[in-house]
């Protein structure tokens, strides 16, 4: 990650050049900073296996894992955040690295848009990309956020042909571990799929994780392909 030019005083608007791919940061408005610099080395391990590919990526917020995976080839890349504001951000980081060609922002719920395209019994996409928010900050909502994150991953899982990749994630660290591997084996269980373990992944190194400070161990991520 690097600044690309020093903002003007006052400028909320920031340009930044994380994996050689271009962005405006909103580091005012935007979520949390404005960008996540966590997920950097996850970015580049699924530009390794975008190219030729159909991408749904959920959840985009400023479109980073739908840049990376044009940038590296992919076919055509479909951008999806409920947020307008992040939908105009991810075609404009488009439009910053001439991939407005092929990466598409569209504003949608994704759980709305996943349900309707299983409905409609889509073959539209071949490797699906899950990142959503958090879903539990608390203890005591672990319960439903296992159902939101199975109710994704089962149609994601529904969506993909057999050969399609799925990347998914959580960077809830009242998630652990066990409790998201388990949904995932529930959903693909559901789904009547087998999974390939492709990678197992956790945050970029520089938000490091400290055995005896749990709460520093927070991103689960894998990469699988359906087999």
């Amino acid at each position: 990650f690097a600044l690309a030019e020093a903002p003007e005083p006052g400028e909320p608007l920031t340009a930044i050049v994380e994996n050689g791919i271009k962005y405006n940061v909103d580091v005012e408005n935007g979520q949390k900073t404005g960008f996540f610099l966590d997920q950097k080395y996850n970015r580049q391990a699924i530009s390794k296996i975008a190219k030729g590919k159909h991408v749904l990526d959920c959840f985009t917020h400023t479109g980073a894992f739908a840049l990376n995976a044009a940038a590296c080839g992919a076919a055509a890349v479909t951008a999806v955040d409920i947020s307008a504001e992040a939908v105009q951000m991810t075609d404009a980081n488009a439009s910053k690295n001439g991939l407005d060609k092929v990466v598409k922002g569209l504003k949608a719920n994704v759980f709305d848009l996943l349900s309707e395209l299983v409905n409609n019994k889509s073959q539209e996409y071949d490797f699906i990309i899950l990142d959503p928010p958090a879903f539990t900050k608390s203890g005591s909502t672990v319960k439903n956020a296992i159902r939101g994150y199975k109710e994704i991953n089962l149609k994601a899982m529904k969506l993909l042909p057999r050969g399609g990749y799925l990347a998914t994630c959580s960077c809830s660290h009242f998630m652990k571990e066990e409790l998201f591997v388990q949904m995932l084996h529930d959903a693909a269980a559901d789904a009547n799929v087998q999974l390939r373990q492709i990678e197992a992944r956790q945050q970029s190194p520089d938000h490091p994780i400290l055995w005896n400070v749990p709460e520093t161990y927070y991103l689960k991520f894998y990469i699988f392909q359906v087999v």
